[in-house]
């Protein structure tokens, strides 16, 4: 016989049981969490993406980038892996503050072409943040992503044998270079590695240039354009993004065309900036289906570039249907008139 004294109270023994049970129940909930974070993983991969992928509408794709991010990362937490996703919703979402950015930007090239110094300083404030809310969402895309591919050495190819997976890795290393560059608008404030560009340019070779409208190339060339000391030797980096480009005309996706004028604004080349652009403008008839979401988004790079241009010049943005075009086209056409034909 046990002493009662030893034995457990009937409230203690309830307590206990309705512990277990609880235990049991929570378990299984995590069990249920993470089943369907992995369901969610494989519907964004096969039916979100390919249907975001065929949109033109870059509001919508900016607000489910914001909006489907907290909740893809939340099953992180119950075992699932969102990374590669992940590389997509972050870059998504880091194209609202862009554009945010984009329009403080051109609010200060107003505010400097009219002389109101406090609005101008403002402008470039609110710039500035936004900047650096885009270097972070992207410099996040660019590390899940190394995190995807298990951090792969410098120089090393990750295994891309789906055509997803080199989806991610083409996005995530744009990702790469875009958080630098919005980094360095907001002076640093973010911290992003200064050695992303070698690392980017050295990871976009790993990407079949024929299958990926020659945008691997492109990328590549841009970065030696804006950093020669990275450039392979004889190395000719208009010739190279122009050859990207044309492949983008070819098949319609001119995501290589938006890195020729990103070079060529970057180097302030104004001569190579208008043929970039006005190409683009030009070749815009044969557009791929299944990408259409990756040419809108280079003519979103290329459209607020032309913006920037017509607001420095002119005070206001590229005209509706204007884009290729330029403020100084009327007066260069413009016949000059014989005086003898007067007299």
């Amino acid at each position: 016989m046990i002493p009662t004294a030893f034995l457990p109270s009937p409230s203690a023994a309830l307590r206990a049981v309705l512990l277990g049970a609880s235990l049991l129940i929570l378990q299984g909930c995590g069990m249920v969490y993470k089943t369907t974070g992995d369901v969610l993983m494989g519907f964004g991969r096969s039916e979100m993406l390919p249907h975001m992928m065929a949109d033109d509408d870059t509001r919508i794709a900016c607000a489910a980038g914001e909006a489907q991010t907290p909740l893809l990362l939340a099953f992180e937490r119950v075992g699932s892996n969102p990374d590669k996703l992940a590389v997509l919703m972050y870059v998504t979402a880091s194209s609202c503050t862009d554009d945010l950015a984009l329009e403080q930007e051109l609010r200060y090239l107003r505010a400097v072409k009219q002389g109101n110094v406090g609005e101008a300083q403002d402008a470039r404030i609110l710039q500035k943040r936004y900047a650096a809310m885009s270097a972070k969402r992207q410099y996040e895309a660019y590390r899940r992503l190394m995190s995807a591919f298990n951090n792969p050495k410098d120089g090393e190819c990750p295994k891309l044998k789906k055509e997803f997976d080199q989806l991610v890795w083409m996005i995530g290393m744009v990702g790469g270079v875009q958080a630098l560059l919005n980094d360095s608008v907001a002076d640093g404030s973010v911290g992003v590695p200064r050695d992303i560009a070698a690392k980017v340019e050295r990871g976009a070779a790993c990407l079949n240039n024929d299958q990926w409208w020659g945008a691997p190339r492109g990328i590549r060339a841009s970065i030696w354009n804006i950093l020669p000391m990275l450039a392979p030797a004889n190395a000719q980096s208009w010739e190279e993004l122009q050859k990207a480009a044309d492949a983008g005309f070819r098949d319609g996706v001119r995501l290589g065309s938006a890195m020729y004028v990103l070079a060529a604004y970057s180097k302030g080349d104004d001569a190579h900036l208008r043929k970039a652009i006005r190409d683009f403008a030009a070749n815009d008839k044969n557009i791929n289906p299944e990408y259409r979401m990756m040419d809108v988004m280079a003519g979103s790079i290329i459209g607020g570039i032309s913006d920037r241009m017509w607001t420095e010049a002119t005070g206001r943005r590229t005209p509706l249907g204007g884009l290729g075009t330029f403020w100084d086209d009327a007066a260069k056409s413009q016949p000059t008139m014989n005086i003898d034909d007067l007299l």
